[in-house]
Parts: structure tokens; sequence; C-alpha cells
């Protein structure tokens, strides 16, 4: 995607896909081991003794980046809404609830994101394959419209979580196809290669499945070739937030 097609202003309550510069830390060995992509994000490196309760000490490489929010939508209003409903339960008006919930700074503090890393700082054999989207873990980005930062893929191989009273930046978000897409990779990455449906869906439909295509529309439509020639489309819309929840960041 173009980056005009890409990315769009992040406001409103904090969003699957939004950019923003956050503290990144990852749980390290003795040697503090980094592969190489990941060198410009283990900007400090720090030792936690714990000698004192007789455990082994805990190596912690960490750093500031660029980083895209990973956690979907629903869970960065979880705490709130529940608060809101137990609160109105108790017999408070609800724009009053929502106001009291709002300001309660304990309720939903964090969330997940990985690190965004620079193309080139990846093996260039495989930037094409890249780019395209075909490689598990790795989402890409084009650099925006100003320039702010180069083409880059986000790692999800890099997750950590973030309190977002730590945020520093928040300027950029998906737009909602790009949102799919992005939606699209992390199910990849973290679900489809684990969860082998093929052999439930021949049983269902009594038809052996012979090829599965990716859809022209984009990779939220995918068709299945059965054996007696027919397919079989299965499409998965892109569901967007309520936008009556939460207000602020």
């Amino acid at each position: 995607m173009s980056a005009d097609e890409c990315y769009e202003t992040a406001d409103g309550p904090l969003k699957q896909g939004d950019i923003l510069i956050a503290p990144v830390a990852r749980v390290c060995s003795k040697d503090f081991f980094v592969p190489d992509r990941w060198d410009r994000l283990d900007q400090t490196e720090n030792t936690v003794d714990r000698a004192a309760v007789g455990e082994q000490d805990i190596y912690v490489a960490s750093g500031r980046s660029l980083v895209m929010v990973t956690t979907h939508d629903c869970h960065h209003d979880k705490e709130w809404n529940q608060e809101r409903t137990r609160l109105i339960r108790n017999g408070v008006d609800p724009e009053l609830a929502s106001t009291i919930a709002e300001d309660n700074n304990k309720l939903d503090r964090a969330f997940q994101a990985s690190p965004l890393v620079p193309l080139e700082d990846l093996d260039a054999g495989r930037h094409g394959d890249l780019r395209a989207g075909r490689i598990a873990g790795y989402f890409p980005l084009p650099p925006p419209s100003d320039g702010a930062f180069p083409e880059c893929v986000v790692d999800l191989t890099y997750r950590c979580t973030i309190d977002r009273k730590s945020i520093e930046q928040r300027r950029w978000g998906l737009s909602i196809p790009a949102r799919a897409r992005f939606r699209f990779a992390i199910a990849s990455f973290d679900s489809f290669r684990t969860f082998e449906l093929t052999e439930q869906i021949e049983t269902v439909i009594g038809k052996t499945i012979e090829s599965v295509n990716v859809g022209s529309a984009g990779p939220l439509m995918v068709e299945l070739v059965l054996s007696d020639g027919a397919t079989l489309q299965l499409v998965q819309s892109p569901i967007e937030p309520d936008p009556g929840g939460r207000l602020r960041l």
C-alpha cells in the first residue's frame, strides 16, 4: 500500500495499528545476545541483582522506539467498560459513570506493541518478500509522506507490554484497509499456523479441499477449491470499534 492508503492521523482512543514512541524491553541471557535487527532497540543493558533472594540475576535490554499497537481495540476499553457498568448498576447516571470511569487513572493502563524495524536492518535477499507481506511475523510499512521514518516492518516476533502513561508521541495510525491487513498478519503469525481446520471443513462439506487461494480482494478473502471443481469463498469483514466508547487516550 502507498503511504496515502496506509496511514491516517491517530486521534481519539488508543487503537490497534497506532504508531507511537514508547519504551521497549526484553529479557536476555547473561551474554546479552542480540539479533542484528534488534541492535537499534537494545540501547541500554541492565542486570537485576537477585542474589538477595537466592535467585539468578535477570538481564534486561531496553530502549525507546517507534512501535505499533498490537492489542485489539476491545481490550483498551475493557476495564473502563466494567467500571462504568458497575457504577450504572449502583444507580449512577450513565453519563456521569462514563466521566468517573474516564477519570480513574488505574484503568486499562497496559497494552502490547511491537517495534518498527527499518527494512535495511533485515537480510537484503528477503526485502521483496518482506515488502509483499509474505514472511510471517513481519508487517510491511511504507515511509510516510513526511519522511518521519524509513521503510519498515512491524516485527511481531518482538512484543512487549507498555504502560500507556509512558507514551511520548502518538501521531500516525493505520487506515481501515491497512488495519484489516494488520489484523490478518497478526492472526497468520499467532494462530493460523497453529490450528489445522482442513479436516474439519472437509468433514462438514463432504468434499476434499484441493487448493487454497487468497482472493484478489485482499487477505480477508480466502477461496477453497474443492475436489469436484466447485469453489467456496470465505470472507472475514474487518470490524471497527464502537465509536461510543472512551473519548481520550
